[in-house]
């Protein structure tokens, strides 16, 4: 009976190590995969922030070229609109300070000299190249108003003639005449006993009328306006008043 209680003791013994071995096995595989399981878990919680880290990043970086665009945008258009203004203001002085000596008249940007004295009408205009000018030439209706108000009162020659192949032409360019009908005087021109080439505006106030080139009237000579600063020459714009 001893020798059997002492075998199943140690059987017992033998089944209770093995037990506890497996249950010890068991747990250590438990806590293994625990290791593990926070292994991959803090290892995808990095991932997560790294993803987040380059979002942002990315999101910075985008958000940095849209600034920088925007910059070179805004910069573009601040150039174009200075550029736009020293045009704007240079046009503004070439037009404002266009002047003419003192003695002379301004419309726009030509400078106009009325004579005193009279002459023929090549007299008139060598006089008028003496002053590095030529008799003058009409092109607009607002000059035709200005000169007839610098020659009111009094016979002024003006550069345009038939004196070349009978087409009235202008001195100063040789081009072909381009008169508005109503700036001829009533009836003209009319060659009067074939002998009128040459052209003055009438003392009769009435518009221009051809004459004989060899009668002395007063002229009108025109010149380009230059830029400067000559205030003096303010005084003089406008239209005489001295006849």
């Amino acid at each position: 009976m001893e020798c059997s209680s002492m075998a199943g003791t140690t059987s017992f013994r033998v089944l209770a190590t093995i037990l506890l071995l497996a249950i010890a096995g068991r747990c250590y595989s438990q806590q293994m995969d625990h290791i593990q399981l926070s292994r991959i878990a803090a290892a995808i919680e990095n991932l997560t922030q790294v993803e987040q880290v380059q979002a942002v990043a990315s999101e910075k970086v985008a958000s940095g070229i849209m600034k920088l665009f925007t910059s070179a945008t805004t910069q573009a258009v601040a150039s174009e609109k200075v550029a736009s203004g020293i045009m704007k203001m240079l046009t503004l002085m070439a037009t404002d300070h266009l002047v003419c000596e003192r003695g002379w008249f301004k419309l726009r940007s030509s400078c106009y000299f009325i004579s005193k004295d009279t002459s023929t009408w090549e007299g008139s205009r060598q006089k008028c190249i003496a002053l590095n000018s030529d008799l003058v030439k009409i092109t607009h209706d607002d000059e035709y108003s200005f000169l007839r108000d610098l020659a009111k009162g009094h016979n002024t020659y003006i550069g345009l003639s038939d004196l070349q192949e009978g087409t009235f032409r202008w001195v100063a360019d040789g081009t072909v005449h381009q008169i508005v009908e109503s700036w001829w005087g009533k009836d003209q021109p009319d060659d009067y006993e074939g002998g009128e080439d040459c052209v003055h505006y009438r003392s009769s106030n009435d518009g221009l009328n051809d004459i004989a080139c060899d009668k002395k009237f007063r002229y009108i000579c025109e010149k380009p306006a230059h830029l400067g600063w000559n205030f003096a020459s303010v005084l003089d714009e406008g239209t005489p008043t001295e006849k």
